[in-house]
């Protein structure tokens, strides 16, 4: 069998590519290496000029090697066409002709793929992700395309009206930024769900993290054929241990969406304040690529350390007692509360940030909103070793009945093999 994946989002650095939708697609590439013939089709964004065809190579070898097996990459650069004005002109005109809207409009990308498939003759496309399908999205009735699969890990239109509803921008940046940042989210939340629509509807078989996006695909736009394939984490052999030092952690990637932004902002400037008044030996560690995009950087608060990217997880854990989400925005489900949670560690989560998770409130988790209750439940956590322990080893039981790597990848594998 020969599969052709299709993505915007491909790991290219494997020391630094760490974010959550990176390491989904890893587990596709890696439930496809025993059953198919890889071919990637990688749309390259802009400010990646610098993966032209000499580094291609490069990077081919790198994958290869990781997945041990040969793995044949295409770079192609991806123009994201429309601004804002042009998209609501086409809001605006699609029941006049949707065929307009869903169009890719000849682009290179469209006639990109389509070359790809000619020569590579796959048995199957796999489509990682919203926008790498939109070049498939409406010429499937002019071109017989192969089985399709599709991925959304984050169904986006839900996304943005978490944003825009809840609030919450003013954790994004300044209030000016904020206020511009209100009428695109409101059409992209329209322009978003239209493409989502048709990327369903063309797919033999969608794939989602969590019941709440399986209900919501098969509801709203009567498709059945959606299946859950749960985010996924490689199980420790063993749990960390619970460190005596009251330090909270916070661990994601600031420079790929707002979403971890926010949640920093937050945390620091509502929460974190709270919890030294009452315990100035704690410490809060913020960990993850880019930390210079949350607006308190260079602030110098007390007790807030910034590490920047850590190549060791293992210590970086050892040294936590507490993991927090304080997560107000987005969809899917959080890999840094699944990765916690197979390290045994006590969680304190925002509901946003647990949304969809196999996981229950003071079971294996605690969720809290309001930053006053998320920082009760920090300090207690600080002082209640057995409560920790108990939080822990459930969410450790919980990642290992729901969310070990392996398992998830066997369901995969049977998916690709069903159709």
């Amino acid at each position: 069998m020969k599969a052709l994946i299709v993505t915007c989002h491909l790991p290219t650095d494997n020391k630094t590519d760490k974010h959550g939708w990176f390491k989904r697609l890893e587990i596709f590439i890696d439930a496809l290496k025993d059953i198919a013939e890889i071919h990637i089709l990688y749309y390259l964004s802009e400010g990646q000029d610098d993966l032209t065809l000499e580094k291609t190579a490069q990077i081919e070898t790198n994958l290869s090697s990781r997945i041990n097996k040969k793995v044949s990459l295409y770079l192609y650069p991806y123009k994201i066409r429309g601004n804002l004005v042009e998209k609501i002109i086409d809001l605006l005109l699609i029941s006049y002709d949707k065929k307009r809207f869903f169009s890719s409009r000849n682009s290179l990308e469209s006639i990109v793929l389509k070359e790809k498939i000619k020569i590579i003759k796959p048995d199957i496309i796999f489509f990682s992700r919203l926008l790498s399908i939109v070049s498939a999205l409406g010429t499937e009735s002019e071109y017989k395309f192969p089985t399709i699969f599709f991925d959304i890990d984050d169904v986006s239109h839900t996304d943005y009206y978490k944003r825009l509803w809840s609030s919450k921008l003013r954790y994004l940046g300044n209030s000016w930024e904020s206020i511009k940042s209100s009428p695109f989210f409101f059409f992209q939340v329209l322009h978003k769900q239209l493409l989502l629509s048709r990327a369903v509807a063309i797919s033999d078989l969608t794939f989602v993290c969590s019941e709440i996006d399986r209900k919501y695909i098969s509801e709203n736009f009567n498709d059945s054929q959606v299946k859950i394939v749960p985010n996924a984490v490689t199980i420790p052999t063993e749990k960390s241990s619970l460190p005596s030092n009251p330090n909270l952690l916070f661990l994601g990637n600031y420079d790929r969406s707002p979403n971890n932004v926010i949640g920093a902002n937050f945390l620091i400037e509502e929460i974190w304040p709270l919890i030294y008044q009452q315990q100035p030996e704690a410490r809060l560690i913020i960990a993850g690529k880019s930390p210079d995009n949350i607006r308190t950087y260079t602030d110098n608060i007390p007790g807030v350390e910034f590490t920047g990217f850590v190549t060791d997880i293992n210590a970086l854990y050892d040294r936590t007692r507490v993991v927090c989400c304080p997560i107000l925005s987005g969809g899917g489900t959080r890999l840094k509360i699944i990765e916690a949670a197979a390290y045994g560690k006590p969680i304190v989560s925002t509901t946003v940030g647990a949304e969809g998770l196999e996981m229950i409130d003071g079971r294996e988790y605690i969720l809290r909103d309001q930053p006053e209750d998320f920082a009760q439940a920090c300090l207690e956590l600080f002082r209640n070793d057995f409560l920790c322990e108990q939080l822990g080893n459930q969410a450790r039981a919980a990642a290992i009945k729901h969310y070990d790597r392996n398992c998830i990848i066997n369901l995969i594998q049977k998916y690709f093999q069903q159709i």
